[in-house]
């Protein structure tokens, strides 16, 4: 069992998202007994930034989110498909377009597409915590 979830947490064989919008694939390792031999992941499908937030800021010594992905629908990624992607920063940024925040994956996309660039959005950095 995690330790930054409850004996009721449960697992499933398959999840259907109904909202066409970002989500995070999320891997999350702890030591196993405490261990830090013995390295155990597990990988987490995050609807929103609260939950993604939720998660990090319960790391410990022995227990952390590793990686972070950046599943985006294409009217987000400026594409027609859906894109899985690390994620390098997440900002928290007031866009012109509405949106609340700005993401720069490895390759150095941002999105949304419309910002150009993560310098160009402003904003906080929320992830990685610094």
């Amino acid at each position: 069992m995690l330790p930054s979830f409850g004996q009721n947490t449960a697992r499933w064989a398959f999840v259907a998202q109904s909202a066409n919008r970002e989500w995070f694939y999320v891997t999350h390792e702890y030591f196993q007994d405490g261990d830090p031999d013995h390295v155990c992941a597990q990988q987490f499908l995050i609807p929103d930034v609260l939950g993604l937030m939720t998660l990090v800021q319960s790391d410990s010594e022995s227990a952390y989110v590793s990686a972070v992905q950046l599943v985006s629908p294409g009217w987000l990624n400026g594409t027609d498909e859906w894109r899985m992607e690390p994620l390098k920063r997440l900002l928290a940024s007031a866009g012109e377009d509405g949106s609340k925040y700005v993401y720069e994956v490895v390759s150095g996309s941002v999105y949304p597409v419309s910002l150009g660039s993560a310098s160009q959005a402003g904003g906080k950095i929320i992830w990685p915590i610094q």
